[in-house]
């Protein structure tokens, strides 16, 4: 009794050490972000900052069978608090959080500081981008994004 326990044992130990160097010879791909600036110091930093809507789920990926396509979502815009954006704009992220990808929620109104949309038209956004949901915000925050006024001419931008 006392060796079949042993034996057992023994088998477990082996089975732990394997898994143990099976995980470490895997390579690793994992999101990797910089400390990011409080909200309103990156929204001071930033060129376009705008308060959108998701409204529709374009194509979201397998998040492990199709990691190398994009989500993309499609977006109402409820203001832009710097910058010019058209009133619908394309967002897009990496399939699964492994590849800084996101999941955004149809339906539910969120803050974006963007960079250069890509050559379809489309923002990226990711974990390492700078977002929230607009009821995530604290008061403090949405009070002074009300407060911001552009004082620029956005021109109309083509739809």
């Amino acid at each position: 009794m006392a060796r079949a326990t042993l034996v057992r044992a023994a088998a477990l130990a082996l089975a732990a050490v394997a898994a143990l160097v099976a995980a470490a010879a895997a390579p690793a791909s994992a999101c990797s972000c910089s400390v990011a600036p409080p909200f309103l110091d990156a929204v001071a930093a930033s060129s376009l900052v705008v308060d959108v809507k998701v409204v529709e789920t374009v194509f979201l990926p397998h998040p492990i069978n199709e990691q190398g396509k994009k989500a993309v979502w499609s977006a109402r815009l409820l203001r832009s608090y710097k910058g010019c954006a058209p009133s619908t704009i394309g967002l897009w992220s990496g399939a699964n959080p492994a590849l800084c990808g996101v999941r955004l929620t149809v339906g539910v109104r969120y803050v974006f500081i963007l960079g250069a949309p890509n050559s379809d038209g489309n923002y990226r956004v990711s974990l390492c981008g700078r977002f929230r949901r607009w009821d995530d915000l604290s008061y403090r925050d949405q009070q002074a994004l009300r407060k911001m006024r552009p004082n620029y001419y956005c021109p109309k931008m083509p739809q």
